[in-house]
């Protein structure tokens, strides 16, 4: 029996979810390099690896649900400076970090910076009674998401992976976001 067409809806949107979720930090976990999750915009990260493992040990749960995601995000972001004590994003941090990738990178990742602040503080104002019953703030995730997926569609033409695959999530990104998070055309 073939999948309906809501079937294939779901199991997309789940394949879409996995890899968004596994690229936001994705520092070869397995030990394997060749397991990068941002296989459409090729980008190695410098991001530290070993407080992502202390905070999934001190915060994973079997289940892995929302919520621990979040504090496991959180609890990394804040470890590494990225966010400070208080939340809030630590902007000289980000830009640090910024300066210190490839050239070709530094626009599409300032201008993610900016289009992600803009995004992200909406969605928390206008989910504030939910975000505030969570366990852990779910700021780190959903904004270094953000950069993570306006990123991709901002990848230099010398680093995307020319995949059908990529194309799909780019036109998902783009219809989640909207096409003014495009800052270069797209080809």
């Amino acid at each position: 029996m073939l999948p309906t067409g809501l079937e294939r809806t779901v199991l997309w949107v789940t394949v879409i979810v996995l890899v968004k979720v596994f690229a936001i930090v994705d520092f070869h976990i397995d030990d394997d390099p060749k397991s990068d999750a941002q296989v459409c915009c090729m980008v190695e990260h410098t991001f530290p690896q070993e407080p992502y493992r202390v905070c999934h040990e001190q915060h994973a749960t079997p289940q892995m649900d929302n919520g621990t995601v979040m504090c496991i995000h959180q609890c990394y972001y804040k470890a590494i400076g990225m966010f400070a004590a208080d939340g809030k994003v630590n902007t000289d941090a980000y830009i640090k970090y910024r300066d210190e990738l490839d050239p070709t990178l530094r626009d599409a990742f300032s201008y993610s910076m900016v289009v992600c602040a803009k995004i992200i503080a909406k969605r928390m104002n206008n989910n504030i009674a939910e975000v505030n019953r969570m366990r852990c703030s779910p700021l780190p995730y959903l904004f270094n998401r953000c950069l993570m997926e306006v990123g991709i569609g901002n990848c230099p033409p010398e680093r995307w992976m020319n995949s059908s695959l990529c194309d799909k999530l780019l036109e998902v990104i783009v219809k989640k976001y909207g096409p003014g998070i495009i800052h270069k055309p797209v080809e």
